[in-house]
Formats: structure tokens, C-alpha cells, sequence
């Protein structure tokens, strides 16, 4: 049973169905097209995991709110701040500045990669720990878990196929997509062994 406040897959799959069909939502619910669109890119946006061009994204902000305020000044957005709601105002008012204070794309601060984790999380907790006791059974998930998730390994294997849509020109615009850089094998070899040896030391 979902917690009051608090989402769950149907309200995303129902959100994305929302943004994806702006047109029928505009239909539906007499809610500027525009706007609708519009949001769908700023969300789009954020959650691509790319890095994005943050004054181009500022100014796509500034329209999107003088848009809000021009359909919708009945309806201050200081009212969705007093209830509590202040997604949509933190976007629009603070979204450059949160971009800029982050090293890594926001997108890639989401809890999707926590969530996808947790049928692993589940596997190994009864496959490959020791349990002897919860602190016995807590060190193996986590040293199974850093095993797993080592870059250097997860580079060797081929990356999971996933289903992305294709970004649009619009949402293209306000992002900057790099190439990843590659990661030197012989640098991480060389490093692993000379902490061997530190270890072997030690020893």
C-alpha cells in the first residue's frame, strides 16, 4: 500500500503518458499546450543524465515562467511554496544554480541506479553473505556490492541495452552531450598492483 504523499510506478507511468501526449492533455484538461510541452522538456532534460548548458537552460526557465504567469497569474506559485508543493518552483527559480553547484549532470543524482540495485541487493544478501550475525551479513553485501559496481570491471563487460526514447531537437539544444571519457586499463592495473604490494608490505 503506497504512503500518502509519496509516489509509486503508477504515478510516473501516468505522468509520462501525461507530458508524452501533450496535445490530448491540453484537451483534457484545458491547461496551456505550450506549457505542457514545455515542462515535458525541462523534465526530459533533467533527467537525461547528460550535462546541461546551464544559462541556455536559464533562459528556457525565464520563458517557461513568464509563460506560467502570463496563463496563470490568478494562481501565484508562492501558493505551491506555502502548501509544501516547491518542485515547480525550485526548477524554475533555482534550476541554473542548483546545475552549477553539482559536478556531475543532475540526472545522475536521481535514485534510479539505487532502486535498479535492489534486486541485487536481495540476491546477494542470500546467495553471498555470511550470516553470522547482521554486521557479518552487512560487510559481505557491501563488499559483494563494490565488487560489482567496480569501474573497472563494469567497463570490461558490454553495457545493458536500455529503452531511450530519442531526444528532441528542443531538449538537444539545452544539453551538452560529451563522450565519455575512456578509462585508462593500465593506470588501473598499475595502481591495483602497487596497492597489492603496500599490502603484501604490510603483511
Amino acid at each position: 500500500m503506497p504512503k500518502q504523499q509519496t509516489g509509486n510506478t503508477n504515478d510516473g507511468n501516468t505522468a509520462l503518458k501525461f507530458f508524452c501526449n501533450a496535445e490530448k492533455s491540453a484537451e483534457i484538461t484545458g491547461v496551456n499546450f505550450k506549457l505542457i510541452q514545455r515542462f515535458h522538456a525541462i523534465l526530459e532534460c533533467i533527467n537525461r543524465g547528460f550535462f546541461i548548458d546551464s544559462e541556455k537552460f536559464y533562459e528556457y526557465l525565464k520563458e517557461t515562467r513568464h509563460l506560467d504567469i502570463r496563463e496563470y497569474s490568478w494562481y501565484s506559485m508562492r501558493v505551491l511554496y506555502s502548501v509544501g508543493i516547491i518542485s515547480v518552483h525550485k526548477i524554475l527559480f533555482h534550476g541554473k544554480d542548483i546545475i552549477d553547484s553539482r559536478i556531475l549532470p543532475i540526472g545522475q543524482h536521481s535514485e534510479e541506479a539505487q532502486e535498479a540495485r535492489n534486486k541485487h541487493n536481495r540476491k546477494f544478501r542470500e546467495l553471498f553473505t555470511k550470516k553470522t550475525s547482521r554486521i557479518d551479513t552487512n560487510k559481505y553485501l557491501i563488499n559483494r556490492l563494490l565488487l560489482t559496481s567496480d569501474p573497472f570491471i563494469a567497463n570490461l563487460r558490454s553495457r545493458p541495452k536500455t529503452k531511450r526514447g530519442k531526444i528532441s531537437n528542443e531538449v538537444r539544444e539545452l544539453l551538452e552531450i560529451r563522450a565519455p571519457a575512456p578509462i585508462n586499463q593500465d593506470a588501473v592495473l598499475s595502481e591495483s598492483s602497487d596497492l597489492e604490494e603496500s599490502d603484501l608490505d604490510s603483511e
